[in-house]
């Protein structure tokens, strides 16, 4: 059992180095194709606005203006999988930071987190859930 948690952290831990790093990239530089790193059944509070689903999402985020994000540190943990313990699951992600909006003066603090969940098609990962805030 130990072996196979040990695994889930690895594959976890390097999943999440590649979703932020990616995430915020697109966020930043290329906002029309956001809406891949969610589906029609995501569920994403942002600063207190709910909203159902990669497309009213992307509308929203698209209307925003341009942002700068800097990640400060985050941290991911696996969630376990009662159908085979052998597969990866998925795992919840914190992240910290800050983000620059083209038009405000000021860079605001932020705090992201995120349920990631396996797309069984190609072993990616998918946003099931997303709570953004600043702080």
């Amino acid at each position: 059992m130990a072996v196979a948690l040990k695994a889930h952290v690895e594959h976890s831990s390097h999943g999440a180095d590649q979703f932020v790093e990616l995430y915020y990239k697109v966020i930043d530089t290329q906002r029309p194709v956001l809406n891949r790193f969610y589906r029609e059944n995501s569920a994403i509070l942002w600063n207190g606005n709910p909203y159902q689903g990669a497309t009213p999402f992307s509308e929203f985020y698209n209307k925003l203006s341009a942002s700068e994000h800097t990640v400060n540190a985050y941290d991911c943990h696996p969630l376990p999988t009662s159908t085979d313990p052998s597969s990866p699951g998925s795992m919840i992600l914190n992240v910290v930071g800050s983000v620059k909006y083209s038009n405000e003066p000021t860079t605001r603090q932020f705090s992201q987190s995120f349920i990631l969940s396996p797309d069984p098609k190609d072993g990616s990962f998918f946003v099931w859930s997303d709570c953004f805030r600043f702080v």
